[in-house]
């Protein structure tokens, strides 16, 4: 579907609203989106709560009779091995989840993105359809993930490495200790703020590898970088709309786990239901992600909040 630019420019929050209406574009592929998102997120924790929390909860225990029995005892020792060999269980089990639970992120991430690229620019997939659209086109926005997750972690461990060398030089000069603090909180606070607009940048070129085939891994990180140049504001106000969304749903989830302890059968519901409100969450910040991305590029779909067919003959005489 082609579309023609309205007269008037976007205003300040013309990307949440695009991002808020564009699954009514196509509510069935939606639909089944965020069916699959809610579906992996149960199955997951679902996994967590049989495979690693048991662990969890017996190096507790064992732990607790660990610090009341007599260290000299056979019992003690036999705590002990107890507690060596859940802590190898946990490490193991918890690398096979945390790679798991990598994977089916990243596809359902790319997922995502496809079906609000493609409704946002005019196509109508089924979910059948645009699951031969990624398939096609996997490569570029894995990699993409990839790349930006390397980035992300590197710097996250330049922060710390950092912080670590800040508070060592703070320990050995004694002298002007106040001023050295208020030096590393100040550094530290930039590099936080610089963390947060990094992480913007790395979701944005996942958009750009999905929405510009060809153009993937440090060329999709660029583009990202230089569509953001003067976007500083909307950018933080991108990240901030579903962060509070999602803090002001966490009630939910404690009154699950509360309710669990005393009927389980609430306690699940409630459960599923913050299940479901936090994926429509994710679902809303990868849709308003989308719409950024076009408004930053300038593109006429997103400048416009009129969309009108245009015939072919009407393109070529414009």
């Amino acid at each position: 579907m082609a579309t023609r630019q309205s007269s008037t420019a976007p205003s300040f929050f013309n990307f949440l609203k695009e991002g808020l209406l564009l699954p009514t574009h196509n509510p069935r592929l939606f639909a089944a989106v965020l069916a699959i998102i809610v579906a992996s997120t149960s199955l997951l924790l679902l996994g967590n709560d049989l495979a690693i929390q048991p662990l969890v909860e017996q190096i507790r225990i064992d732990t607790n009779l660990l610090n009341s029995t007599d260290p000299s005892s056979p019992e003690f020792l036999h705590l002990l091995k107890e507690i060596q060999d859940d802590t190898r269980a946990i490490f193991i089990t918890g690398g096979v989840y945390l790679l798991i639970a990598i994977v089916i992120g990243s596809f359902i991430r790319i997922v995502v993105l496809f079906a609000a690229v493609t409704t946002y620019s005019g196509e109508l997939h089924t979910f059948a359809s645009l699951l031969g659209k990624v398939k096609a086109q996997l490569k570029g926005p894995l990699l993409t993930l990839g790349f930006t997750s390397v980035l992300e972690i590197t710097y996250i461990a330049f922060i710390a490495g950092m912080v670590g060398i800040l508070a060592f030089l703070t320990i050995m000069i004694k002298q002007h200790r106040t001023i050295m603090l208020f030096v590393d909180l100040l550094l530290v606070t930039v590099a936080s703020i610089f963390l947060v607009y990094f992480s913007i940048i790395c979701s944005l070129s996942i958009v750009v590898a999905v929405a510009e085939p060809g153009c993937h891994g440090a060329g999709a990180v660029g583009q990202a970088w230089r569509l953001m140049k003067g976007k500083r504001r909307r950018a933080m106000l991108l990240i901030s709309v579903p962060a509070v969304l999602a803090a002001a749903l966490s009630p939910v989830h404690t009154l699950a786990k509360t309710c669990a302890v005393g009927n389980i059968a609430s306690g699940l519901l409630l459960g599923f239901l913050y299940t479901i409100l936090m994926g429509a969450v994710e679902l809303f910040a990868t849709c308003a992600m989308t719409a950024f991305y076009y408004e930053c590029k300038g593109s006429p779909e997103a400048l416009g909040t009129k969309y009108t067919k245009v015939s072919t003959e009407d393109q070529v005489n414009v």
